[in-house]
């Protein structure tokens, strides 16, 4: 254990110790290139500055007596010396730029000698400029060799353009004193520290910049940097070039974690980085994605992936660990023309799945892309003596389709059929479902959702009655699929529907974000398909994942016809149905098996019904028969119970009405409300009595009732009455909209008490003004009658 610790830390020392000392030999250019990006303002603005000085220069020289050069010479300079400067951000390598700079300073110093041509003293002209330009072009130059050579040939120019005519001793002296003295060397020290301070900032830079792309332990580049290197690599491709991704995860890391401690972990992670780095080239990109994943992006074909990854397996299975050898399991897949880096890496994600599922220490392969769907048509469609070809071959077995009708309730008829894929023997036998969509290693789920497509079709074809819809199951993965879309109707419209008549059903399954699937809806719907979302009510549904995708049609789980609200048993899915028709959504119920469950339906106005009672799955599609009458029936059964329960509901409440009346009666002559209240505080579900005045707040102390109950402090924040306001609940708009009337509201949570309750309220005129008096009522027993219209 002390050796392999030991050695860990050895080798992560060194690590740390390569990353602070890089051997890049390519790093001089580097900086050169980035000093390039950096100086192109600075020396564009130094430069254009200099040529307004030359041309004031210009000026201050014609305003002296004596022969001078031609002025059209020294203005061909400066237009040289803008020419040059306007060239500057045009500048595409170091070079380039200091060639610029050694023609500027040539120009500049021909400019400098016309313009002090036939002037008393030349020298107290130009010995000001030439102690002043190379100071400050110093730190201009990109590279020490430029610097040297530019100012070399500067002072050379200058010595034989200007230097010419003989000196005094005095004269003399003071000019290499100047130059010599103070002109070079300051420029010298100017350059070389500004070139150290810019090449310091590069290291520093560099540094930060591999600290935040490289993984710390390993020293691969870490998951952000990968991905980047590959969107940038993957959008400069050449047509014909082949790039591959290989994922790999060791095996059984935890246990390696938790039996023999973390430094163990590090080492073994070091020791595979290391083994991938040793097989992979310089041009391939390795990665360590995170925990015990690995990745490589390699220019090559699958098969070649496919090889470096049974060699990185060997390589992986040398590498001791304290109970035997590591190994690893590796995903290979190429990539597609118009794929992303992500979707690339999926699929070698789901190739590592399947390397993993098969038993682990093994390298599995992308799956192969499937048959064209219309390919299944045109094969199906050449069946024996030209008939229409029922099932497909797939692997051991066939596959073929069962539909099963939906109803819609207000129209008591077949509006559709939901393609059900179902299993064959090859002597008619059904394959068990568990069995058919078990996932397999060597089959991709994917493509078999995309092969049921055409057999549904093709089964389908001639036999969907006219107007009818056809609901085709698909996997949110095939969903999303780039360019599926396209693919789909175009399968649509060969067996001679149109999309219009086609409902996509997305599935609960994982396989696609909702951002990706609410992309992908817009897409269908512009070939005309509808969007119905199944299931919803288990697994991952909620409601975002609805309001994202917009769909035409929700399918609600079968449970969801039978979950009732909690206390009172009462159904949920009249609410729900509500909800989503606010929405905008059509609604479907699954599973519907008894009368009940019907006459549910039809009471909470879902659109329409699917389910046993109404049809079970069949290879043919049958008639309705009877059915229409049993929806019929179910209409009939609501309607008289709409008027039995209402009946109910209204003998349940009329005694509290009549008390209300007499307890108003009492307030209004001029009687205490404790003394008032006092017949109507006697019934059993009495909680308490009230007064609320015109903007809703509760008038002094409520007088509690047999119901009353101080349990309610599990909602002690909101169990007082008094502190609340409450004209925004029904039963206080109601009874104001019919004064003197005692209203009766639908069932509510209660905040004071938690559990479900009526209020019975009445408005009453007094003197003070207006006042709304009332009472609540426990209605969480089981068995009361709830209004018709809940």
């Amino acid at each position: 254990m002390g050796r392999v610790t030991g050695t860990r830390l050895v080798s992560i020392d060194m690590l740390s110790n390569s990353m602070q000392h890089p051997s890049d030999s390519g790093l001089r250019d580097r900086f050169h290139v980035r000093s390039l990006e950096h100086q192109r303002p600075l020396s564009t603005v130094t430069m254009a500055f200099t040529v307004v000085a030359f041309l004031c220069f210009i000026g201050a020289r014609n305003l002296v007596d004596g022969p001078a050069a031609p002025l059209a010479y020294r203005l061909g300079c400066a237009l040289v010396l803008a020419l040059l400067v306007l060239a500057i951000p045009r500048a595409k390598s170091t070079w380039v730029f200091g060639l610029i700079g050694v023609a500027y300073s040539q120009v500049l110093v021909a400019g400098l000698a016309l313009n002090v041509a036939g002037v008393a003293q030349p020298l107290l002209w130009v010995l000001p400029a030439m102690v002043v330009i190379p100071v400050c072009a110093a730190p201009l130059w990109l590279t020490p060799t430029h610097f040297v050579a530019g100012s070399a040939l500067l002072y050379a120019t200058a010595y034989a353009l200007l230097f010419g005519a003989p000196l005094t001793r005095d004269v003399e002296i003071v000019v290499w004193m100047w130059i010599a003295a103070i002109g070079v060397p300051t420029s010298a020290v100017f350059h070389f520290g500004f070139y150290r301070f810019r090449r310091n900032h590069f290291l520093l830079e560099s540094q930060l910049a591999q600290l935040a792309a490289t993984d710390p332990l390993t020293g691969l580049q870490n998951r952000r940097s990968f991905v980047k290197q590959a969107e940038r690599r993957l959008d400069t491709l050449a047509p014909e070039t082949r790039i591959s991704a290989i994922f790999l995860d060791i095996d059984n890391f935890k246990s390696l974690n938790d039996r023999f401690g973390h430094a163990v972990g590090d080492h073994a992670l070091y020791e595979v980085a290391h083994a991938l780095m040793e097989e992979a080239s310089a041009d391939d990109s390795v990665s360590r994605i995170g925990g015990e994943e690995f990745a490589l992006l390699l220019c090559d074909g699958l098969t070649g992936a496919l090889h470096l990854a049974e060699r990185l397996r060997l390589a992986i299975a040398a590498i001791e660990r304290p109970d035997g050898q590591l190994t690893a399991s590796f995903g290979v897949a190429e990539h597609r023309s118009g794929e992303s880096i992500m979707m690339l890496l999926d699929r070698a994600d789901e190739a590592l799945l399947r390397a993993k599922h098969s038993g682990r220490n093994r390298v599995c392969a992308e799956r192969p892309l499937p048959r064209d769907a219309l390919q299944l048509l045109v094969d199906d469609a050449a069946g024996e003596d030209g008939a229409a070809v029922r099932r497909h071959r797939w692997e051991d077995y066939y596959l073929t389709s069962h539909f099963q009708p939906l109803y819609s309730l207000s129209h008591q008829k077949q509006v559709g059929f939901e393609a059900l894929l179902r299993g064959e023997q090859g002597d008619g036998t059904l394959v068990p479902p568990a069995v058919l969509f078990a996932p397999k290693p060597s089959s991709d789920e994917g493509a078999l959702d995309r092969a049921s497509h055409a057999v549904h079709l093709a089964n389908a074809r001639g036999s969907l009655p006219d107007g009818a819809w056809l609901f085709l199951n698909i996997l949110p993965a095939t969903f999303i699929a780039e360019g599926y879309a396209d693919q789909l109707a175009k399968l649509v419209r060969a067996v001679g529907l149109e999309p219009e008549r086609v409902i996509l059903e997305i599935l609960e399954s994982h396989g696609g974000s909702v951002d990706d699937m609410s992309r992908a809806a817009a897409l269908y719907r512009e070939h005309g398909f509808l969007i119905a979302v199944d299931d919803f009510g288990a697994g991952q549904s909620n409601l975002d994942r609805l309001f994202r995708i917009r769909p035409d049609l929700v399918k609600l789980d079968g449970e969801l016809i039978r979950a009732t609200s909690h206390g009172t048993e009462q159904p949920i899915l009249p609410k729900l149905v509500s909800l989503l028709h606010q929405a905008g959504m059509l609604v479907v119920v699954e599973g519907v098996e008894t009368t009940e469950e019907l006459i549910l339906a039809v009471e909470s106005n879902v659109d329409f019904a699917q389910g046993y009672l109404l049809g079970r799955p069949a290879a043919e599609i049958a008639p309705p028969e009877s059915v229409h009458r049993r929806i019929d029936d179910a209409f009939d059964v609501i309607a008289h119970g709409r008027a039995h329960q209402h009946a109910l509901f209204e003998s349940e409440v009329e005694p509290y009405r009549a008390a209300l009346r007499l307890a108003a009666d009492a307030l209004l002559a001029g009687v205490a409300k404790e003394v008032a209240f006092v017949p109507l505080a006697r019934f059993d579900r009495c909680i308490s009595c009230f007064i609320l005045d015109d903007s809703g707040r509760q008038i002094g102390q409520e007088v509690p009732g047999p119901a009353w109950s101080s349990d309610g402090a599990s909602l002690q924040p909101v169990a007082n009455p008094r502190d609340a306001r409450w004209d925004h609940r029904p039963y206080f708009r109601n009874a104001v909209l019919l004064p003197g009337v005692a209203v009766a509201s639908n069932p509510y949570l209660s905040l004071a008490s938690g559990r479900p309750c009526i209020a019975v309220t009445l408005a009453v005129q007094f003197a003070a003004g207006r006042c709304v008096i009332g009472v609540e009522l426990d209605w969480s027993a089981l068995g009361l009658p709830w209004p018709a219209g809940e």
